[in-house]
């Protein structure tokens, strides 16, 4: 029987992740593709994947005849018109050959609003970073993930930290743009965090109405950390502790929702901040590479 790639139902996904979590995992323990385990054991990768929104996430299963030889998948914004792709693992060489051949075409014909597909595997895994270039993948920043558990990180008094309000969105929104061009969070994302208890907006202000620093951060419940997506501080502001402020808050607000670390991913071109990070008690659980493969027009 010929090797087919099979695009999953929704309610499949949760069958995979003990493939997924056999064949992410490197014999040194580490894992090939960041975004592609979570939590720690196919149970708990199972419950992840049961909540994902077939308008936001896709798989697909390499099958030759009743022998599953590979998984990929991937989450999408259709409106950031950009993909995260998950994988692609194989347990078997022989699949990398046909997975060259059919993967990028049928995400790119599944999903024909994304420009951009993003992968992110860990430095040390050799299988990805040559098959990625060789899929049409031209290599980006790298990524350090670091994580500190809450109890070791310094309490700090946090009056110049508050939670955003609607007035803050605007500033908030234009510093973003400014520090992280390419980033996902959207002016909608920073409404929302205004009142949900599943994320959060803080702003750093130094007792002015005007925010000089941010903090999105977000409940990450199958990883059990109060996750931080964003952290940025006005050039021109640095220096005054703003930063280590924000950290608290995310600290405190994570032991609020029960959670013991914080994590975060900072890249290779902010050395300052991964300082900052390690200064506060951040120690490296991993390092990735970000691959990104653009495809046809910008649209909208």
């Amino acid at each position: 029987m010929a090797t087919e790639l099979i695009r999953l139902p929704p309610q499949e996904w949760p069958d995979l992740a003990g493939f997924i979590v056999d064949w992410n995992t490197r014999p040194d323990g580490g894992v090939h593709c960041l975004h592609a385990q979570r939590g720690d054991d196919a149970a708990s990768h199972a419950a992840d994947l049961a909540v994902l929104s077939p308008d936001s996430a896709a798989f697909w299963v390499l099958r030759d005849g009743a022998e599953q030889l590979a998984v990929v998948g991937c989450e999408f914004d259709s409106a950031l018109q950009r993909a995260w792709v998950r994988g692609p693992l194989w347990a078997n060489p022989r699949a990398a050959a046909p997975l060259l051949a059919m993967v990028g075409p049928a995400l790119e014909s599944a999903l024909p609003a994304i420009r951009h597909f993003d992968a992110f595997p860990t430095l040390g895994s050799e299988p990805l970073n040559a098959w990625l270039p060789a899929a049409g993948y031209a290599p980006r920043l790298a990524y350090t993930v670091l994580r500190a558990p809450i109890a070791a990180m310094p309490a700090q008094d946090l009056p110049t930290v508050r939670r955003a309000t609607p007035a803050d969105v605007a500033t908030v929104s234009a510093l973003h743009r400014e520090m992280f061009p390419d980033g996902y969070l959207t002016e909608a994302d920073l409404v929302r965090a205004l009142d949900a208890d599943d994320c959060v907006l803080f702003v750093a202000s130094e007792g002015a109405a005007v925010p000089s620093g941010y903090l999105y951060v977000q409940d990450a419940l199958a990883e059990q950390e109060a996750y931080i997506d964003y952290l940025g501080v006005d050039p021109a502001r640095r220096g005054l502790g703003l930063g280590r402020a924000l950290l608290a808050a995310a600290a405190r607000w994570g032991a609020a929702h029960g959670r013991a670390h914080v994590g975060l991913t900072v890249s290779d071109d902010r050395p300052s901040a991964l300082a900052l990070y390690r200064r506060n008690g951040f120690v490296e659980i991993s390092a990735a590479r970000h691959w990104r493969k653009t495809v046809g027009e910008p649209t909208g």
